[in-house]
């Protein structure tokens, strides 16, 4: 029986530490932006920005949060129009969040990969 319980003890050891250690790493890399390389981020930022493009949206919109939580400290460099809390500031826009890049209006919450591919961002790798 002592055998069993100390084998059921490591177990669950193994599995808190696991979980624990998947825990930290997801925060670390949210924090620091190594995951998806804060500076990649910042590249694409610029790129969409020199290309002119618009973001569209409000501090009412949880996906638009999501998206300035995206970019971090990159979010500056993004052109963006609050559109207030009932569209008033924007008139020609159905939704939030969008983004208007290239002549063209592109609804829902965008990651960063089909961010970079909507602005032509192809300099930029995630290598």
């Amino acid at each position: 029986m002592e055998k069993r319980t100390s084998v059921l003890i490591t177990f669950a050891l193994v599995i808190v530490m696991i979980a624990g250690l998947y825990i930290f790493t997801d925060w670390f890399s949210q924090v620091t932006g190594y995951f998806l390389g804060e500076g990649e981020i910042k590249k694409i930022a610029f790129c969409l920005n020199e290309n002119g493009a618009e973001f569209y949206g409000s501090s009412y919109c949880p996906d638009c949060e999501k998206t300035r939580k995206l970019f971090g400290q990159s979010f500056k460099s993004i052109h963006y129009i609050d559109c207030g809390k009932e569209m008033e500031n924007c008139p020609n826009i159905q939704s939030i969040p969008a983004w208007f890049i290239k002549k063209k209006i592109y609804y829902g919450f965008k990651d960063i990969t089909e961010l970079k591919e909507l602005g032509a961002c192809e300099y930029t790798s995630f290598s």
